[in-house]
């Protein structure tokens, strides 16, 4: 995923969210986006795992190029962006796993 720091929420596209088993939610989501223009997303929740931090996050769902990964994923997961090293980077320590969720 596109790791984007101006984006709030992660988005991705319909058949990455069915592949995933991302379940959508019955409402949608309208959002702005950089170029202005405005646009009515699907929502959903899922679990993102990353370097062992896992966290359930706002996936909304429409057409994009590439899937992105907003700041709301990095807070819930406690990452952030080491620009000079292009990785991600604990922010906080970590100490929950979710059940169920492997």
């Amino acid at each position: 995923m596109l790791v984007d720091t101006g984006a709030t929420y992660s988005v991705i596209s319909p058949r990455l969210a069915k592949a995933l088993g991302v379940a959508r939610l019955r409402r949608s989501g309208s959002l702005r986006l950089a170029d202005g223009r405005r646009v009515r997303l699907g929502v959903g929740v899922a679990v993102v795992r990353i370097d062992g931090r896992e966290a359930p996050i706002t996936m909304l769902v429409g057409r994009v190029p590439e899937p992105i990964l907003g700041v709301e994923a990095l807070e819930g997961l406690g990452l952030v962006v080491d620009s000079r090293r292009k990785r991600l980077a604990a922010s906080r320590p970590y100490a929950v796993r979710l059940g169920g969720y492997r």
